[in-house]
């Protein structure tokens, strides 16, 4: 036998053994729907609202594992809620989380995802929620606020400015009247110039290096395969990916091409989907991919 044979096989031993261990790390559902939505379209600034993830499977099940939030770099996390019911229909999972937004304006929330083995056929898959946009407004930080503090300071001036100038004219007369002296010509008082303040700029999109380092600050603060998986998601996305593309897919994409990004997909791809005893390792290497990115 070849040593080009002897290879190939080698190679496509490896291959089967880790999805084999994947796929066995993942539950057995039919997901039948899967969520994201918010309790409400048009939060305020500083206001505490809900995100809500909903899966419903029609296995019943007592908890649905490897489910991983969107990253919500642009919001405050408040805590979570989770719920799980069963029914003869089969388990509903509800998880709300209290978020905080700090500034105004549209906020993209990315897809929750969950992988689980396709319990129609078997195979390991990665099920996707929808995304979420949520427009903040209102709030104390909220650009119009200064100019319709402005506008009211404004017109309280010229409230108090008019009353003097009644009451000026009032003395006047009297005066007038009393001594039989020739009224002076007194000018109109000139209000003062108003300028008035510049809008606030827009909010600047966020750039790529600005959701790399993100990514960074994520599997470092969680070091875990949820952590992992969601950065891959995200990254995925970077690059124009869906979340259903293979690697193989991701890396014959044209903003793959370069070196640097190559081994990045390769590192995350490892730390999303290795085995528990090297899924520390491999979230150093996928840090060490972000950091060079970043550089």
């Amino acid at each position: 036998m070849s040593r080009a044979l002897l290879a190939a096989l080698a190679l496509s031993s490896v291959a089967a053994f880790s999805g084999n261990v994947a796929a066995q790390a993942l539950q057995k559902l039919t997901v039948q729907s899967f969520e994201l939505s918010s309790d409400t379209s048009n939060p305020k600034l500083e206001v505490p609202f809900n995100l809500i993830v909903r899966v419903h499977v029609r296995e019943r099940v007592a908890s649905i594992d490897n489910l991983v939030l969107p990253i919500l770099a642009e919001l405050e996390l408040g805590g979570d809620v989770r719920r799980l019911q069963t029914s003869p229909s089969g388990t509903d999972y509800t998880e709300t989380i209290s978020v905080i937004a700090h500034h105004t304006g549209k906020i993209e929330i990315s897809p929750a995802t969950l992988q689980a083995v396709d319990a129609r056929d078997g195979r390991p898959k990665q099920y996707s929620s929808n995304s979420l946009t949520i427009d903040v407004g209102g709030g104390s930080l909220d650009p119009l606020a200064g100019m319709k503090r402005f506008v009211k300071a404004a017109l309280h001036w010229l409230v108090t400015a008019a009353l003097w100038a009644g009451g000026i004219v009032c003395v006047i007369a009297l005066a007038v009247l009393l001594f039989a002296h020739r009224p002076a010509k007194m000018p109109a008082p000139t209000p003062a110039t108003v300028v008035p303040a510049p809008p606030a700029p827009p909010m600047p999109p966020r750039s790529r290096r600005d959701q790399f380092s993100d990514a960074l600050t994520v599997l470092r603060a969680e070091r875990n395969r949820g952590a992992a998986v969601r950065v891959r998601a995200a990254v995925w996305r970077m690059i124009g990916a869906s979340d259903g593309e293979t690697l193989g897919d991701v890396l014959q994409r044209p903003d793959a091409a370069d070196a640097r990004t190559r081994a990045l997909l390769r590192s995350l791809e490892r730390a999303a989907f290795t085995y528990d005893a090297d899924l520390a390792p491999a979230v150093d290497d996928a840090c060490a991919n972000l950091e060079a990115m970043l550089a």
